[in-house]
C-alpha cells in the first residue's frame, strides 16, 4: 500500500501488524502510562485516591480509544481491497484500478483543521468539567482530583484524537468510494452482482461501529454516513439510466400502440406485450445499489446501540425511583 502524506495514516499503515494487535498494544501502553503516572504522583507525595468505579472508567475510556485506533487500521487496510473487489462494477482497466486502490486512503489537508478543532474542544471540555461544582459526586471528585490533573488532559486528548481520526477517515473513504463509483461505475439495472463488495463493506462498517454506538448514540450519524455516501453516486447513475430506458421504451410503446389503433399493425407491433412487460420490469428496478436486507441490518445494528442506551437510562431511573 502506498503511504499517505498524512502522518497518522503513515503511522498506522507503515507496518504489517494486524489491527487487533495494534489495538491491544495501544491499550496496554495507555494503561501502563496511567499506572506509571499515578505511581510517580504517589511517590512524589501526592494524595491520590482511586475507587473501583474510577479504575473501571479509566480502563473503559482507554479501551474505547484503543478500539478506535484498531478499527482505523482495519479500515485503512480493507478499503484498497474493497476497491479491487469492485472491479466487475468499475469501467477501469487493471492499471487504473490498481492506481485507485493505492491512492484511495490519501487524506485531504482539511483533516488537520478537523483534528485541531477536536483537540481544542477536548481541552476546553476537560477544563470546564474540572471547574464544575462536583462536591455531590464522589466519582467526579476522584476523576478530577487536583493531584492527577494532568492525566485527565492527556487521556481525553488521546480519546478525542483517536475517535476524531476514525470518524474523519471512515467518512472520507466512504465518500471517495462513492465518487469512484459515480465516475467509473458500470450501470446494470437488472444485475447488481458487481456491487456485492460494496454491500459487504457496508455491513462490515456498521458492525465495527456497534461498540461505539453502545458507548454513545451520537455515532449513529457516522453510521448513516458510511452507509449512504458510497451509494449516492452510483444511485444517481441508476436513476439517470432508469429514466433514459423508461423514456425510450415508452416511446416505442406509444408508436406500437398507435399502429395497432390505426389498424396498420405490422410485425414490429406484435412485440407490444414484451415492451409493456419490459416497462414494468424497469419500473420495479431499484435505484439503490444495496438490497433491502442490507438496510434492515443497518437499522438493526444501530438499534442495538440505541436500545442499550435507552435501556440503561430506564434501568437507572427505575432503581432511583423504587430503591431511593
Amino acid at each position: 500500500m502506498k503511504r499517505s502524506s498524512y502522518w497518522y495514516v503513515r503511522l498506522l499503515t507503515g507496518h504489517e501488524a494486524r489491527p487487533l494487535f495494534v489495538g491491544l498494544v495501544t491499550g496496554v501502553a495507555l494503561l501502563l502510562i496511567f499506572i506509571i503516572w499515578v505511581a510517580l504522583i504517589d511517590w512524589l507525595g501526592g494524595d491520590v485516591h482511586f475507587s473501583d468505579s474510577l479504575w473501571g472508567l479509566e480502563v473503559f475510556l482507554i479501551a474505547i480509544a484503543s478500539y478506535a485506533i484498531g478499527v482505523t487500521v482495519h479500515t485503512l487496510e480493507m478499503t484498497p481491497r474493497d476497491v479491487l473487489a469492485l472491479a466487475p462494477a468499475l469501467a477501469l482497466d487493471e492499471k487504473s484500478l490498481a492506481r485507485e486502490a493505492v491512492t484511495i486512503t490519501e487524506q485531504s489537508s482539511a483533516i488537520h483543521i478537523w483534528t485541531l478543532c477536536w483537540i481544542l474542544t477536548m481541552i476546553i471540555l476537560t477544563w470546564w468539567a474540572s471547574q464544575m461544582a462536583i462536591d455531590d459526586n464522589a466519582l467526579a471528585r476522584e476523576l478530577f482530583q487536583p493531584t492527577i490533573a494532568g492525566w485527565q488532559y492527556f487521556r481525553n486528548l488521546i480519546y478525542g484524537f483517536a475517535l476524531s481520526q476514525l470518524i474523519w477517515i471512515d467518512i472520507a473513504l466512504a465518500r471517495r468510494l462513492g465518487k469512484l463509483l459515480e465516475e467509473h461505475g458500470r450501470v446494470n439495472l437488472l444485475d447488481r452482482s458487481g456491487l456485492q463488495a460494496l454491500a459487504k463493506r457496508t455491513r462490515r462498517s456498521v458492525l465495527v461501529w456497534i461498540p461505539l454506538l453502545v458507548h454513545s448514540i451520537v455515532f449513529i450519524v457516522v453510521v448513516l454516513a458510511v452507509v449512504i455516501f458510497p451509494a449516492t453516486g452510483i444511485r444517481r447513475r441508476y436513476i439517470e439510466e432508469k429514466s433514459r430506458q423508461l423514456e425510450k421504451v415508452r416511446v416505442r410503446i406509444a408508436d406500437r400502440s398507435a399502429a395497432v389503433v390505426d389498424g396498420s399493425s405490422t410485425s414490429e407491433s406484435s412485440n407490444l406485450p414484451e415492451l409493456v412487460s419490459w416497462e414494468l420490469r424497469l419500473q420495479q428496478a431499484r435505484v439503490w445499489p444495496y438490497d433491502m436486507s442490507v438496510y434492515l441490518r443497518v437499522f438493526l445494528y444501530a438499534g442495538i446501540g440505541l436500545s442499550s442506551w435507552v435501556g440503561a437510562a430506564f434501568v437507572e431511573r427505575f432503581i432511583g425511583v423504587f430503591f431511593g
